[in-house]
């Protein structure tokens, strides 16, 4: 028996600079929200040395800053001992993490150690780090008077938030991650002011890719008939039909982007629509889509480049509507980028890529930009990469638009904003 003992030690290195080899230094993670568990992240383990390798011990070294993991199938309950790799071979390390609250209102580091001990004495480390950021979570959030909410803390909403007939939400300064098919049901009346809405993903699809470039993380905002909102300064992003208007429901948005909607950007049934210094951007739909009601736009920037479908919408359509539309630029990567149907539509000082219409007074002291030249229309904005579905629609200083003071001509004003 001693024999086959000794016979089995000695089949391990004992040999201190036969050491594992990790495909990370660092396992860098997102930031997660404290409370709810992140993606699942990985690293591999090799043995490139000659002999087999025997891990003594394998565990947190904290041990208490919440992240759980799992070694080749085995999960990490304080610790692993005798995981043994054989020379040439290879194990996987899962590691997920859910975060404590940490009591700070802005997004703080977190971190701890993956300690591997050898059995010839020799310890190695793999680094663990992510973010953590506390945040008030709702599951359903029912507003049924009147409410002021201004918080630096990031508002999350797994199910969904509804606005009750005659209650009016009123948010500051507030950030709004909704889960998937979560969204705004509003009744009674919105108004926000330097907001962010956008889905809870935090993590990336693939490493260029955040989910924050992903169209259809949640639901959107809808306007009940007769409801109220008003949006200065925000941003609405990554939705699937960012704002659904109802019939004669009131809609007002100042300096405000709507962005990468996987159905439509803005969908008006009959509401009155008030859009100044704003940029409606990337939808599988159309960017505004109007059918009835009334539309006023002023200093507005309707832009269509989605890239995950060839039959996107257009960026400005409009069917029955009263429109007046004044210094807003209309581009896109197609010749079909804007339709106006109707009687009641007066458009002056526009640059709009589209064949002339022979429309008679509808039109005044418009710049139509040429159809057959797709980079004409990227030309205008500081980045249209759609590799990485990154974009900055801020106008360049060399666009024809923005020397006519045409579209909307703020410089890009936070890293938020598309």
């Amino acid at each position: 028996m001693m024999v086959a003992a000794c016979s089995d030690e000695e089949k391990y290195s004992t040999t201190n600079t036969d050491v594992l080899t990790f495909s990370v230094d660092t396992l860098k993670m997102d930031t997660v929200f404290s409370t709810i568990p992140s993606s699942t992240y990985s690293f591999w383990v090799y043995n490139r040395c000659d002999a087999s390798l025997l891990i003594n011990r394998v565990a947190l070294e904290k041990g208490t800053q919440g992240f759980r993991v799992n070694v080749d199938g085995e999960y990490l309950d304080g610790e692993l001992n005798g995981v043994e790799v054989r020379k040439g071979d290879s194990l996987c390390v899962f590691v997920e993490l859910t975060a404590p609250k940490c009591g700070q209102t802005d997004v703080q580091p977190i971190g701890d150690c993956l300690v591997f001990n050898l059995s010839h004495g020799k310890q190695q480390k793999v680094p663990l780090r992510a973010h953590q950021w506390d945040a008030d979570i709702h599951d359903q959030w029912d507003v049924n008077g009147n409410v002021t909410l201004d918080s630096p803390c990031p508002i999350i909403i797994r199910k969904g938030l509804h606005i009750a007939t005659g209650a009016k939400l009123t948010l500051r300064s507030a950030q709004l991650f909704f889960h998937d098919g979560a969204g705004i049901d509003v009744e009674g009346s919105l108004q926000a002011s330097e907001c962010l809405f956008r889905g809870d993903r935090l993590d990336a699809m693939f490493d260029d890719l955040p989910y924050d470039r992903v169209s259809g993380q949640w639901k959107g905002i809808v306007l009940a008939p007769n409801a109220k909102g008003e949006w200065t300064d925000c941003v609405i992003r990554n939705a699937t039909d960012a704002l659904q208007l109802g019939s004669n429901a009131e809609a007002t948005l100042l300096r405000t982007s709507v962005h990468n909607s996987s159905a439509s950007g803005i969908f008006s049934e009959g509401a009155h629509l008030a859009l100044t210094h704003c940029r409606l951007t990337n939808a599988g739909g159309c960017c505004l889509e109007a059918k009835g009601g009334s539309v006023t736009a002023d200093h507005c920037t309707f832009a269509q480049f989605y890239p995950f479908s060839a039959d996107r919408g257009e960026a400005f359509r409009t069917i029955k509507a009263s429109v007046a539309c004044t210094h807003s630029l209309m581009t896109g990567y197609d010749d079909l980028v804007f339709s106006a149907e109707g009687s009641d539509l007066h458009f002056s000082h526009c640059m709009i890529r589209s064949d002339q219409p022979s429309m008679g007074d509808t039109f005044t002291d418009i710049v139509w930009e040429a159809t057959d030249d797709e980079k004409g229309g990227k030309s205008h904005f500081r980045l249209v990469d759609e590799t990485i579905q990154s974009y900055d629609f801020s106008l360049l200083p060399t666009s024809p638009a923005y020397q006519l003071g045409i579209g909307d001509i703020r410089e890009k004003t936070t890293s938020s904003e598309p």
